[in-house]
């Protein structure tokens, strides 16, 4: 990454870039989705009013094609960078929001959960989020409060329930109105649009959220979010599924860069 884009992305907490993955790789990925998605699992989660699939997580373990897209060095060494070491998988999942059924992502920020679920020491984390369907304003992109990463964690209401409670369009930890409103108005909201194959980098501390999908087009994003190996998580009394939230930081061993669409096997 450029020193530019490096501060931009210290300054923001966020950093779009634009066709990152090219149209074969994103033929590979997209050809993978009814697989995943077909699959029924603890890893698998519905939308509660449609039933029809809200996200799939971990499928990085299971699914050769994902399991390279994750040690890509274009996805590997901007984190690396980023966070100043090497890195592990902390977190994969894909989030479908399907053509006029995807639900709302509240307000929230990932090392919240991050720290009150797993154990996480520090938000020495940041996810990429690869586009799968070009992301308009009408089927639900990612918001952000721009430079909110700086400002440490939000106030929240916490709701009585279980790890299944993190992935469900009512979290379990709510942000609170004043919270939100106190932040955006001192620092806006930016919802970025972008064409497929493009990738948003986030700080695992970016408030950031998602409206329902209220178009005709699917808005299907793959993140993986990366954590440094210096950050391994604390033990705590009744840990997520390791689907979910990866205890394990060994380092990620990059493939090269055309490994999904390369003529040799994937790992």
């Amino acid at each position: 990454m450029t020193e530019e884009q490096v501060e931009r992305y210290e300054e923001d907490g966020y950093l779009l870039l634009p066709r990152y993955v090219d149209r074969a790789e994103l033929d590979v990925l997209r050809g993978e989705l009814p697989v995943v998605f077909d699959e029924d699992s603890p890893r698998r989660v519905l939308e509660e009013s449609s039933g029809v699939v809200r996200g799939v997580h971990g499928v990085h373990e299971t699914n050769s094609v994902f399991r390279t897209l994750v040690r890509l060095p274009r996805l590997v060494e901007p984190a690396r960078q980023l966070l100043g070491s090497d890195v592990h998988v902390f977190q994969f999942k894909i989030n479908a929001k399907l053509a006029l059924v995807g639900e709302v992502w509240e307000w929230h920020q990932d090392y919240r959960f991050w720290r009150d679920e797993d154990g996480m020491p520090t938000d020495r984390a940041l996810s990429a989020a690869i586009l799968m369907d070009d992301v308009d304003e009408f089927n639900g992109p990612l918001m952000f409060v721009p430079g909110s990463h700086r400002d440490g964690l939000c106030a929240v209401d916490a709701r009585d329930a279980d790890w299944t409670q993190t992935l469900t369009s009512k979290l379990k930890y709510s942000l609170r109105v004043e919270a939100l409103a106190s932040a955006a108005k001192q620092r806006g909201i930016v919802a970025p649009k972008a064409p497929a194959g493009s990738v948003l980098l986030f700080h695992s501390s970016i408030l950031h959220g998602s409206g329902p999908n209220m178009s005709p087009d699917n808005r299907t994003m793959v993140l993986i979010s990366y954590n440094s190996v210096e950050n391994r998580l604390r033990d705590v009394a009744e840990p997520r599924p390791e689907f979910l939230a990866s205890r394990t930081p060994d380092p990620v061993l990059t493939v090269g860069d055309d490994a999904l669409v390369a003529g040799f096997p994937r790992v």
